[in-house]
């Protein structure tokens, strides 16, 4: 999942900077590569760590970085993924901005059965 999150949002935004470790496929250490790829940042830097599920493992993992300047957000669909990386990049990342995001993703989970057959009654 983080290799084709990474590369649609790279296609996407023709950005250069998305590091993303694909967890588990390999015998390559989590620790590891968590701390390779957070070496790579300096203290200056924004960090948004996104994950797949809350309470997973590669959640866990992640949970003793997180600051003002690391985030971490689980439960990641592409919608997020992309308002993130559009965040103008010389604005600081405030946790309210975070949150804006998430909230607004939410509105990308949709069950479309009923959406596109218009059964959907809390519209009315």
């Amino acid at each position: 999942m983080a290799r084709g999150l990474k590369e649609t949002l790279e296609f996407l935004t023709s950005r250069s900077d998305i590091v993303d470790i694909s967890a588990y496929v390999d015998e390559r250490d989590l620790d590891g590569q968590i701390r390779e790829a957070l070496a790579g940042f300096g203290p200056e830097d924004e960090v948004v760590i996104m994950t797949d599920m809350l309470g997973g493992s590669v959640n866990q993992k992640f949970c003793q970085y997180m600051s003002d300047r690391c985030h971490l957000i689980c439960g990641v669909n592409l919608p997020c993924a992309l308002s993130l990386v559009l965040q103008p990049e010389d604005v600081p990342l405030t946790r309210e901005a975070v949150r804006s995001v998430v909230e607004e993703a939410k509105n990308h989970l949709i069950y479309v059965n009923e959406y596109e057959t218009g059964d959907n009654q809390d519209d009315e």
